[in-house]
């Protein structure tokens, strides 16, 4: 998935700003319309990722996302078994899960559903 990534960060009292190659291209007032803004740019919001840890014992080939303090996705490489060598991953909010053959493709889809979940956009629409 070679989708771009772009930064959505807290203006301070300016609202919010996406951030690309470490420069501010727009600001909005929520962080809805600049999420909203990423994907109508078919673009990904960069999340943070790093190592799961359960009980103080850091997972070999498990990894979690957050966005700001919050924890939004996690990924597992599949180590046994008829799927071993691939990647599960689910977006927390919403529910969105799959499976990749790689870890960045299991990065981005987790990237790519938590942006369309803050913007609605697998929500079914009102006639």
């Amino acid at each position: 998935m070679d989708s771009e990534r772009l930064t959505v960060r807290s203006a301070f009292q300016r609202g919010w700003q996406v951030v690309e190659n470490n420069r501010a291209i727009e600001t909005f007032d929520s962080k809805a319309e600049a999420f909203n803004f990423v994907h109508t740019r078919d673009a990904r919001v960069q999340l943070t990722w790093g190592r799961t840890a359960i009980s103080g014992k850091v997972l070999h080939y498990d990894f979690g996302a957050t966005y700001g303090d919050t924890s939004v996705g996690r990924i597992m490489k599949e180590i046994h078994g008829p799927s071993a060598g691939t990647w599960s991953w689910t977006c927390y909010d919403g529910g969105a899960r799959g499976r990749s053959d790689t870890k960045d493709e299991a990065a981005a889809a987790v990237e790519v559903a938590y942006t369309r979940r803050v913007v609605g956009a697998d929500l079914a629409r009102k006639s």
